[in-house]
């Protein structure tokens, strides 16, 4: 799955990037308890990622990278639970706690977005 950077909106406030296809959303939204990183399809509020990264904006950049690479090799019609197949967190709560350990050993592959 390709994303390109587009203009935030209200559910993607900070960052908000749309799949090639248009049917795909990924980005970050400020909170009081920190930034959440969010996905889900395009104009409907996040459904398929929505976990709070925390305050530590140092991690940000390498948590997005590492969503990015498992984005990568879908395709974009995939329905939405076999997108959260592919995460560690896959049938439970994101907490990063717990997975951001896994989710950061990602093993590396080509990501492809465009500005």
């Amino acid at each position: 799955m390709t994303f390109r950077r587009a203009e935030p909106n209200k559910h993607y406030r900070t960052l908000r990037l749309l799949s090639e296809g248009g049917k795909w959303e990924l980005g970050m939204s400020p909170y009081s308890h920190g930034m959440r990183m969010r996905m889900g399809h395009a104009g409907r509020p996040p459904q398929v990622i929505d976990f709070c990264m925390g305050r530590d904006n140092t991690l940000f950049p390498e948590i997005l990278i590492a969503i990015l690479r498992r984005l990568d090799p879908l395709e974009e019609n995939i329905p939405a639970i076999e997108i959260d197949a592919v995460f560690p967190w896959h049938g439970t709560r994101p907490d990063m706690n717990l997975h951001l350990e896994e989710l950061l050993e990602t093993p590396a592959s080509t990501c492809t977005t465009s500005a």
